[in-house]
């Protein structure tokens, strides 16, 4: 079975399926509207992207067959290999544009990576085929994994040298460093490394990094973001902003419709055209999901989004990987985990410099806008008592979670088409006009449209790293299993064999009843659910709170079957408050919101497989984890 292709280019030849039919893309004649030809009877029609199905990559003809990327968790990949496949991309750039090259060029680009013609030829496929970074990871042999090329000497003296020769305010050139490297391999009796191998991996580095190291802080400061006219956004999605703001209106619960508390929103914003390009509503405060549900948010497209909210005929026609995300300091955007899922989609993070606002205006502007429309709404809490005066936000309060999220589309759709004063036209025109271009400007053309969903939601994800034992994996005293986990129980870590090995289960904090497990020889996820199948799904926050009045009350907090006997309890007890108290309510309104995220998962993102209830390790018997059945997609 040949592998699903990952990203779809919308462009001129390009083959889609709709409805059982293939079309071939005559010309793309308005955002997310392609003129296409029926194959086989010629019949011309109109196609939204947003309704295709099972969509096919480019003939052959226009792109090269992909090859497979490295199957490995993004966060297991060593340093120096993201730094090799940095290097491949930096390589391949030039022929990434579509563009027809004579052959002249890709001879020309490969001596100066100091590879074959035919190599380059494989990079670009490979990054072609995916569009993700780690489809340029070096290949290693069994074994061999994690490990450098050079023996771990040569790489000690090869790693100082850099650090502490070549990046100082001294400036030696790359040459004086080649054999500054030489000639302490010379006295060491080692054997010499090529010039080539350290010239990479100085041209490896970080660009920001090496100049400042070797010319300051100052002359560093050319890749930084500067208040006013932002360089380099000439285009959509050259820079997207993301940060997180409480909305400043009560909302009211959806059975009893009375008050319970403000919504937190995430919001991203394209600098080039000032559209809202992602959003994540939450009762939960900001954290590592809600951010990276606001940047999948931002670059898969929302037309069934659009539906499942009743807003089909709104028009939201972006999608695409940003180049750069610009965010603040916060600790939800500096985890590994974002870190991480950014490079794999080759995305620059920039951090706003501490106590600098201003390096955010654009997002900023926005949250501002969306505030002051909600002054209007009835419930708003205004800017704080002085602006609120005698308002009585709590009596007035009447939209459910349901009804803010549907306002701020709504709203977020009128912006779109008001006249903004810093581009002098709509966000949706200036968007429009960089992809479809104008009579003066080439437009950029359509993103490249992600297929795999599934992947993008799980690589954006928190995780937990724990070992596999007889009992399965615990998290927060919770035990989880799963037959697929038994070839890796007590496994000893191979690099250091005294200790056990550490793995990364990844998990949605608003439901943790099942955990994202990357299986490092079937090469994909499967979905590891409660050891004790009969535990209800719960919340991190939800299972905290519980421990809590666990401790409080004397019982063992450890003891997952008292921990969610009481919280079961509290559930119903909530439920017969919820008519008198607003923190109850609320309660119940955050865990709707949770399960609701879960079913729209379900029919939006097939993440979990069909797994059966795990039989305990004792009964089970020749057990083979290839007969498993996985989550749909292979990495």
């Amino acid at each position: 079975m040949s592998k699903k292709p990952t990203v779809l280019f919308v462009q001129q030849g390009a083959t889609l399926q709709h409805a059982g039919r293939e079309f071939v893309v005559l010309r793309l004649i308005d955002l997310g509207m392609v003129l296409a030809r029926e194959v086989g009877s010629s019949e011309t029609v109109i196609l939204k992207l947003g309704e295709l199905n099972t969509p096919e990559p480019l003939p052959i003809d226009a792109q090269p067959p992909p090859a497979k990327a490295i199957e490995r968790d993004l966060l297991d990949i060593p340093e120096a290999d993201w730094a090799i496949a940095e290097f491949r991309l930096s390589a391949i750039q030039p022929f990434l544009s579509g563009e027809a090259r004579p052959r002249g060029h890709y001879a020309e680009a490969a001596a100066k990576a100091g590879v074959s013609a035919a190599t380059l030829y494989r990079w670009v496929a490979a990054y072609k085929g995916s569009l993700l970074l780690s489809a340029l990871l070096p290949r290693r042999r069994p074994g061999g994994v994690g490990k450098g090329r050079l023996p771990p000497d040569l790489e000690l003296i090869v790693k100082d040298r850099i650090e502490n020769f070549y990046l100082t305010g001294q400036k030696p050139s790359i040459a004086a460093t080649v054999k500054e490297v030489r000639r302490l391999c010379s006295n060491a009796g080692l054997t010499l490394p090529a010039s080539n191998t350290v010239r990479l991996r100085v041209e490896w580095l970080a660009e920001r990094e090496r100049v400042k190291r070797r010319d300051g802080a100052k002359a560093a400061r050319k890749f930084d973001v500067f208040k006013g006219s932002i360089p380099d956004t000439d285009w959509p999605l050259a820079m997207v902003l993301i940060d997180h703001t409480r909305m400043p209106v009560l909302i009211v619960d959806d059975e009893h419709r009375r008050p319970i508390s403000r919504a937190w929103v995430t919001l991203a914003i394209d600098v080039f055209s000032r559209v809202c390009v992602g959003m994540y509503l939450s009762l939960d405060p900001p954290s590592a999901m809600s951010a990276g549900m606001c940047i999948a948010h931002a670059i898969l497209m929302k037309d069934g989004w659009l539906r499942r909210l009743g807003l089909a005929d709104i028009e939201w026609p972006t999608f695409g990987v940003m180049d750069t995300l610009h965010m603040d300091n916060a600790r939800e955007f500096r985890g590994d985990m974002l870190k991480a899922a950014c490079r794999e989609y080759d995305i620059d993070i920039h951090l706003r410099p501490v106590k600098r606002p201003e390096y955010g205006a654009h997002i900023e502007r926005l949250m501002g806008t969306v505030t002051e429309r909600l002054k209007s709404v009835k419930g708003a809490t205004f800017s704080g008592p002085t602006e609120k005066g005698e308002y009585d936000a709590e009596g007035n309060a009447c939209l459910t979670f349901g009804e803010l999220e549907k306002w701020l589309v709504l709203m977020l759709a009128q912006y779109h088409r008001d006249i903004h004063s810093g581009i002098a036209t709509t966000p949706l025109t200036k968007w429009s006009e960089g992809i479809l271009g104008t009579k003066t400007q080439r437009g950029r053309g359509l993103p490249a449209l992600r297929l795999d969903e599934e992947k993008l939601r799980i690589d954006f994800m928190p995780f937990e790293e724990r070992g596999v034992y007889d009992y399965g994996v615990v998290i927060d005293e919770v035990h989880y299993f799963h037959d697929v986990l038994r070839p890796w129980m007590n496994s000893k870590d191979p690099a250091h064999p005294r200790h056990g090995r550490k793995f990364r289960f990844r998990r949605d904090p608003r439901d943790i009843s099942e955990l994202y497990f990357f299986d490092p020889d079937l090469k994909r996820y499967f979905a590891i659910p409660y050891r004790n199948t009969s535990l209800p799904p719960v919340s991190i926050w939800e299972l905290r709170a519980a421990r809590a009045t666990a401790n409080e009350r004397g019982i063992d907090a450890s003891n997952e079957r008292e921990v969610f006997a009481l919280l079961t309890r509290q559930r119903e007890l909530e439920a017969e408050a919820a008519r008198k108290t607003k923190t109850a309510r609320q309660a119940q309104q955050v865990r709707k919101q949770h399960v609701k995220a879960k079913q729209e998962k379900a029919e939006d993102l097939p993440v979990v497989s069909s797994v059966a209830p795990s039989t305990p390790p004792s009964v089970l018997k020749g057990y083979d984890p290839t007969l498993a059945k996985p989550l749909d997609h292979d990495y």
